[in-house]
C-alpha cells in the first residue's frame, strides 16, 4: 500500500513538473512570436484592404454564372455595391437591407451590426444606394449575403 502511494506521488510530481515545462514553452513561444510580430508591424505599415466595387444586378449575375467562380472572386473580400433597395427589415435582431439583383429573387442581402441600426432606419424602398461589408457567398440560391454592413 505504502509503495502504490509512493508511485502515485511520483507520477503526479512528473505530470506536475511536465505540464509546468510544456506551459513554460508555449508562454515564451508565445511572447517572442508577440515581439517579431510588433517589430513586423512597426517596420512596414499595413496597406489598406482592396475594396471591390460593383453593382448588385453585376454581383448576382456573377453568382448565378458560376457559384464556385464567384465565391473564389467575392467571398470573404470587402465589397462596395451599388444598386437599389428591395427591402428593410429586423429579424430576431437581425437588421438587414436588400438590393436588386438581375433577375427576380436573387438579390444582395446585406446584414448589420445593431449599432448601424439608426442608420439603415433612415433608408427606404426604391432608394439607390452603396453599401459595403464583406462576402457572404449564396445562399438557398436566393441571394447573395454580405455581412457586418455600412452604409457609404
Amino acid at each position: 500500500m505504502k509503495n502504490l502511494k509512493n508511485v502515485s506521488f511520483v507520477c503526479g510530481l512528473l505530470m506536475f513538473l511536465g505540464l509546468g515545462c510544456s506551459q513554460t514553452k508555449e508562454t515564451t513561444t508565445s511572447a517572442n512570436q508577440n515581439a517579431a510580430s510588433q517589430t513586423q508591424s512597426n517596420s512596414t505599415t499595413k496597406a489598406p484592404e482592396i475594396q471591390i466595387e460593383l453593382t448588385a444586378k453585376a454581383l448576382t449575375k456573377a453568382y448565378d454564372e458560376n457559384e464556385l467562380a464567384a465565391d473564389e472572386k467575392y467571398k470573404t473580400k470587402l465589397l462596395k455595391v451599388a444598386g437599389k433597395i428591395t427591402d428593410i427589415s429586423e429579424t430576431l435582431g437581425n437588421v438587414t437591407v436588400q438590393l436588386e439583383g438581375h433577375k427576380f429573387l436573387q438579390n444582395v442581402m446585406c446584414s448589420f451590426e445593431e449599432s448601424e441600426k439608426g442608420n439603415v432606419a433612415k433608408l427606404k424602398k426604391g432608394q439607390q444606394t452603396t453599401l459595403l461589408g464583406r462576402g457572404d457567398g449564396k445562399t438557398l440560391g436566393l441571394y447573395v449575403g454580405m455581412q457586418t454592413c455600412k452604409i457609404q
